[in-house]
């Protein structure tokens, strides 16, 4: 009885996804800083996304498929890599649809889940979840819930 007690708690308020998630540092770059900025962030943080964020509020996910893309461009213009490009540049090479969804901290977990899943079940790409108070543009950055988050957030919703 207790457990479909707790089942039925589970399906009426679902855990949020914030909750659910190990806190993590949310690291963001701004369009005028240096490429150089951010791939030390991608080389000793091992992230893979970075927000991008300028006086307005989000500009954009600088990923590390984007980084690649740029420095195959600046290798074949023999150009040499260029640590002071700045990352709107390489924003450029973004493919589309490679961007992050911004939502609200009250985002349930099945909600994380659908969001991050709902792209790649139409083969299309779906960068991350950005957690703001409101899903603003101009809300601060709580948390960057990439693909690699999915097993967790599966977890919490673990029916034993």
């Amino acid at each position: 009885m207790q457990e479909i007690e707790r089942l039925r708690q589970l399906i009426l308020e679902p855990p949020r996804a914030l909750g659910a998630l190990p806190a993590s540092e949310v690291r963001v770059v701004g369009p005028d800083d240096s490429i150089g900025m951010a791939l030390d962030h991608v080389r000793t943080r091992g992230f893979s996304q970075l927000p991008v964020y300028d006086g307005g509020g989000y500009a954009g996910v600088l990923t590390t498929n984007a980084i690649a893309r740029w420095l195959a461009d600046q290798l074949t213009r023999n150009t040499g890599i260029a640590e002071e490009e700045p990352v709107s540049h390489v924003l450029r090479f973004a493919e589309p649809g490679e961007d992050a969804i911004l939502v609200p901290r009250a985002i349930t977990v099945v909600e994380a889940i659908d969001r991050l899943s709902r792209g790649r079940q139409a083969g299309q790409l779906t960068t991350a979840l950005i957690i703001t108070e409101n899903g603003r543009r101009t809300d601060k950055p709580l948390r960057l819930v990439a693909p690699y988050d999915l097993p967790v957030l599966t977890a919490a919703l673990a029916i034993t």
